[in-house]
């Protein structure tokens, strides 16, 4: 399969690139990982997937939480970098 990159608005909080992510897994793509890169004359999240095998889904939810937050109970870290979260450089943590 291949992988694609999107953009996720950098404006958003958390709660809302958690869903705008998990929305573009529902359609059949993995998260993979996300960079701070310069495009369409703005810093602005760039995000990794993978396409996936029709029908296929990610096992879980893909969850996302600042640095210091706790790890959901139950879930394995898959991703942790910097991105921009309400227009700011945030820590973030992305579980699953």
């Amino acid at each position: 399969m291949f992988t694609y990159i999107t953009e996720v608005d950098p404006r958003l909080s958390l709660t809302k690139i958690t869903y705008a992510i998990a929305g573009e897994e529902a359609a059949g793509a993995e998260f993979q990982r996300v960079a701070l890169s310069f495009h369409e004359n703005r810093i602005t999240n760039l995000v990794t997937f993978k396409d996936l095998e029709p029908g296929k889904r990610p096992t879980s939810q893909i969850v996302f939480l600042a640095e210091n937050d706790d790890a959901p109970a139950g879930k394995q870290l898959l991703w942790a970098g910097v991105m921009l979260v309400n227009g700011t450089n945030t820590a973030v943590k992305a579980y699953r």
